[in-house]
């Protein structure tokens, strides 16, 4: 039966466009903060400790101990480079934030002279909550008895929503304090208390959607849409780029509550906006283009318009390289992310070959970007090593896909060690794919090791933001309940079953275009344990109602959604074949059949495989039936297929090859007798599965198999051993 992992493992990048303001007057006033001094002083005590090691080294070259210190050094030197950029940056918004405000308070002009001068404490001791409180109430009580002062009053509300916007983004820094998100939220929405300026909405819409608090960033997004219309049909050249920065960060937004036509809509609107800015302007515009094509290609992905997000794809590409023709370090990473989502593409496509390419390159790019910044660059590298390990582990490649991952995980953790609340999601999404190939491997132990720490992460992170990772571990649950299905310990696996599922019901509730895939998605696996049980009618129940979800889904989004219906279609024919309830089983062979066959005219080497095995379970619907002509003709048809397939990628179809040919020969034991056949075909099976099985052990399986056929056909095993 097919299993459906929930939550993909690919991370594609959506690009969020902001605002970039480094200007160098900003050095001055990090320089003189006491915590960057002190983050300089550490470095500078780990440089010198390097050059003694290096000399060390350079006197005694035999001493191992020396080149692991030195191993150790040079990670805390990049530790250390990286939190220091980090600083830098967070410096920088602060910087942008004081440049685009009036200083015309008391508190502002101070806050403002501290900051200037690196005290960074002291600036947000002088925006004393309770004061500016105290004042935009008495302004609130003013502007309510004072018609005449309305406009004075107005004003004053907005120098106090920037007060409140300075001391949220300065609460962004704060990140040793447990409470800085929640305080950040606080002081943002005093901001919009005291006055709903458009840089306000825009800033509290952006820092939701980058915490995954979609809802509200939606309805803010929406409000900053609204005022930035207004403003361009006064100003169109001054606000039509904020208008598509708007629209393309909300359709980022939409795309990931799975609202895709209006994700699409957006997309469009703001694509439209950026080429006709770029005609005027290419050089400031052009990137804007590329982004969004970029974006919307990740849209036509996700809803599987494969050909529609190649074609966005390719532009944004040939964009992003001419920009990087001329602007090398600012344009390349650009490239290096359009290459990473197009091998994503690609690998969905099954186009193994072209995805490897661009994966490579990407690689290529990104490590080279993080020689001469690492702390910029290091996490897209782990990310792209992540993704070509994805890849690596579905053609069978299962060492290259073992090397990448591990490469992958050590560069998260050690990131992680500075700043876990970012990369310990990273360290447990390597963690769960790590646990995938394990578990493909039969490594079990090592499979569950890898599933408990990665879930261990999840639940800690949703503690303190159940908003973003309870998905999470709905979904490391998922893939947990999978593996102790796999293990036969189905009572462990219903209960995780059980608790993935009650988490993406309670998610659906709220927000129910994002989830209720997921909820499909797990009551199909529910379903197949409860069939691996014999537990039939619970099975039945729960297949149903994922086949109710999925056809729903399909109405508004076929594209996206008809290949789960056909996976349930026939995950349920199974089910009927196992009742002996043949007609309905047929019934849904032939729906399932229909459906890919008629998606596989679009993309052939997506869906090809799964018409092929829609076949072979057909054919042995028909053996069960006695229908021996219509199963030898499934059984044919899923053979060629397969052999088609293989000839492009051995390693991942050679398998599928095996597996028909071994049914193959097992009809011509037991349907339509014929030993020369079926000897012929289990020997092509032996011969395929000898040199393979043991790099990917879950074929040991079907090996058994091919020779218990020989063996009752009463071949001497022993001499075409011995042969071989």
């Amino acid at each position: 039966m097919e299993q459906q992992n929930t939550f993909g493992n690919n991370i594609t990048g959506d690009y969020i466009i902001k605002d970039k303001v480094l200007g160098d007057k900003i050095t001055n006033i990090y320089l003189n903060t006491t915590d960057y001094q002190e983050l300089e002083k550490q470095l500078n005590k780990l440089k010198d400790q390097k050059i003694k090691l290096q000399e060390r080294i350079q006197k005694y070259p035999d001493d191992d101990d020396f080149k692991t210190d030195l191993l150790k050094v040079d990670a805390d030197i990049t530790e250390q480079e990286q939190k220091i950029e980090s600083f830098k940056a967070d410096v920088s918004r602060l910087y942008e934030t004081f440049t685009k405000i009036e200083i015309n308070t008391e508190r502002l002009r101070l806050a403002k002279a501290h900051f200037d001068k690196g005290e960074f404490r002291e600036a947000d001791a002088i925006l004393k909550a309770e004061e500016m409180t105290s004042d935009l109430e008495k302004l609130k009580e003013k502007d309510k008895q004072l018609d005449k002062e309305k406009e004075e009053v107005k004003k004053g509300r907005e120098q106090i929503a920037y007060e409140f916007l300075v001391k949220a983004q300065l609460w962004k820094t704060f990140y040793s304090d447990p409470n800085w998100f929640n305080n950040a939220c606080e002081y943002y929405e005093k901001a919009l208390d005291a006055c709903r300026t458009d840089a306000i909405v825009f800033q509290y819409a952006l820092f939701l959607q980058n915490h995954n608090q979609f809802n509200n960033a939606n309805t803010l997004y929406e409000e900053a849409l609204l005022i930035y219309r207004e403003l361009a049909k006064e100003n169109p050249r001054t606000y039509l780029p904020n208008v598509a920065t708007t629209l393309n960060n909300l359709a980022v937004l939409q795309k990931d509550k799975n609202e895709f036509g209006e994700a699409l809509e957006k997309y469009e609107e703001a694509l439209q906006i950026d080429r006709e800015l770029a005609k005027e302007n290419p050089k400031t515009y052009l990137p804007n283009v590329a982004t969004t094509l970029n974006n919307l290609a990740i849209l036509h992905s996700v809803k599987n318009e494969f050909g529609e997000a190649l074609e966005k794809y390719k532009e944004a590409l040939q964009i992003r390289r001419e920009l990087a023709k001329e602007n090398p370090k600012t344009y390349l990473p650009n490239v290096a992310t359009t290459l990473n989502n197009l091998a994503i593409l690609q690998k969905n496509k099954n186009e193994f070959g072209e995805a490897l390419e661009k994966y490579k390159e990407a690689l290529q790019i990104y490590r080279k970007l993080a020689k001469e910044n690492p702390r910029t660059y290091l996490p897209y590298v782990a990310t792209t090593l992540n993704n070509l390990a994805n890849l690596h582990s579905d053609k069978n490649e299962f060492g290259e896909a073992l090397e990448k991952y591990k490469e992958a995980l050590q560069i998260y953790r050690e990131l992680a060690k500075e700043n876990p609340k970012t990369y310990l999601p990273n360290v447990a999404t390597t963690l769960n794919n790590l646990a995938i190939l394990h578990s493909d491997k039969n490594e079990f132990g090592e499979a569950l090791e890898k599933y408990k720490e990665a879930l261990q992460i999840y639940r800690e992170l949703a503690k303190e933001n159940p908003r973003t990772y309870l998905p999470y571990v709905a979904g490391a649950l998922n893939n947990l309940a999978n593996l102790h299905s796999d293990k036969n310990e189905f009572g462990e696996a219903l209960e995780k079953y059980k608790e993935a599922l009650q988490i993406y019901r309670k998610l659906a509730k709220e927000n129910p275009r994002t989830y209720l895939p997921y909820v499909a998605g797990t009551l199909n696996n529910l379903a197949n344990l409860h069939s691996d049980k014999n537990e039939f009618g619970e099975a039945l129940k729960k297949y149903k109602e994922a086949l109710q979800v999925y056809r729903k889904l399909s109405k508004e989004n076929p594209r996206t959604y008809l290949p789960d219906v056909a996976t349930t279609l026939n995950n349920l024919a199974v089910l009927h074949s196992h009742k002996n309830e043949f007609d309905e089983a047929l019934k849904k062979y032939k729906e399932a059949l229909q459906i890919r066959r008629d998606i596989a005219k679009e993309n052939p080497r997506t869906y090809l495989p799964d018409v092929a095995t829609t076949l072979n379970n057909l054919a042995v619907l028909h053996s069960h039936k006695n229908e021996f002509d219509e199963a030898l003709e499934k059984f044919e048809e899923a053979l060629q297929i397969y052999r088609k397939l293989a000839k492009e990628n051995p390693r991942t179809y050679l398998p599928d090859v095996a597996t028909t040919v071994i049914n193959l020969s097992i009809f011509y034991i037991q349907s339509v007798p014929d030993k020369t056949k079926s000897i012929a075909l289990a020997m092509e099976a032996v011969e395929m599965l000898l040199p393979v099985y043991q790099q990917a052990p879950y074929l040991e399986n079907y090996l058994k198999t091919a020779i218990q056929v020989l063996q009752e056909n009463g071949v001497d095993l022993d001499k075409i051993m011995n042969n071989e």
